[in-house]
């Protein structure tokens, strides 16, 4: 079955369940600048920048048999050791049932010179500070970070304030618990706020984001290939998408990279970037192409920045966000 047959409709059913609230079931408020991953049937959601859900561990039940729109299934789990705001979570460990949370905050909340990383066991429920060997990164900000199937993080990009940014890749082994330092031969130019997403064949595909050295085009896709160590870059065809950052990319059961929001401070307006806020990257063809995809409905979605999505099965569900149009919660 393509993805996109029956696509539309049934997210735009979904993503409406962030707004659903119900006095006899936990609703979260509102939140940007979260990090989300999914284990099993539970969307995980640490931290935020809202300073009073910096802490928060959720998660939603997305058992696609029993899943309600109207009364999703929030729940609370043990809150984070430290406040967590443009971190990166993934899966790891023996089992894949342990998420790392990257970022750069010390348990006192204050920045560290480091990149800092708990580990949260998601069958028990318990966080732990892995003692990690190797040489540990410099701490950054807006960077991303993507897993594979076999315990390794991928962690790119990002900046540390003030002025220090970063174009190498840095890898954490989850199994052995060690940073190592992949190839930066013809890597790309430092970005912040950009979407990655790796695909089943071992390549990492990194898409817009926010360059202080020119405009980062959607067109221009770099690529980090797992398998060799080795970075390229590929020129996608197809439609035209407006430069973007704060977006999210998640990949597709049969291939597509789909995008989703974002903006660009110095682009078009609010109502042009709403007419491309979902458009798909077919990765099953070479070069890889581009297609900006209509979103049909009486409750069509806003623009959104800074928020969450996944892919289960044949439903993209999205979570929080800024809405760009008026700076509120989603």
């Amino acid at each position: 079955m393509n993805f996109f047959e029956n696509y539309i409709f049934r997210w735009l059913s979904i993503i409406l369940v962030w707004t659903a609230v119900d006095a006899n079931v936990f609703t979260p408020p509102g939140r940007f600048r979260q990090s989300s991953v999914l284990v099993g049937n539970k969307l995980h959601f640490f931290g935020s920048q809202n300073l009073a859900q910096i802490r928060d561990n959720i998660y939603l039940d997305v058992t696609l048999s029993t899943l309600n729109t109207t009364n999703p299934s929030w729940f609370m789990s043990e809150s984070i050791p430290a406040g967590f705001a443009l971190a990166s979570a993934c899966i790891g460990g023996p089992n894949k049932n342990t998420i790392y949370l990257l970022d750069r905050f010390t348990t006192n909340d204050d920045f560290s010179n480091y990149t800092i990383v708990y580990a949260f066991d998601t069958v028990t429920a318990t966080w732990s500070t892995p003692n990690i060997s190797g040489q540990i990164p410099i701490s950054r900000q807006q960077f991303q970070a993507v897993d594979d199937t076999n315990g390794k993080i991928y962690m790119f990009g990002g900046f540390k304030y003030p002025n220090a940014s970063f174009d190498a890749i840095q890898i954490l082994d989850t199994l052995s618990l060690t940073w190592t330092q992949g190839s930066n031969v013809s890597a790309p130019t430092q970005r912040v706020d950009f979407a990655a997403t790796f695909l089943n064949n071992g390549l990492i595909l990194y898409m817009g984001g926010f360059s202080g050295v020119g405009t980062i085009y959607m067109s221009e896709i770099p690529i980090y290939n797992t398998n060799n160590n080795s970075w390229s870059t590929t020129i996608a065809t197809g439609d035209t998408l407006y430069s973007r950052s704060c977006h999210t990319a998640v990949l597709s059961p049969d291939g597509y990279v789909v995008i989703y929001g974002g903006g660009n401070p110095s682009g078009p307006t609010y109502q042009e970037n709403q007419d491309q806020n979902l458009a798909v990257l077919d990765t099953t063809v070479s070069p890889y192409q581009w297609s900006i995809k209509p979103m049909i409905g009486d409750n069509i979605p806003p623009t959104i920045a800074y928020h969450s999505a996944e892919i289960i099965e044949n439903i993209m569900i999205i979570a929080f966000g800024v809405m760009i149009a008026d700076d509120s919660f989603f």
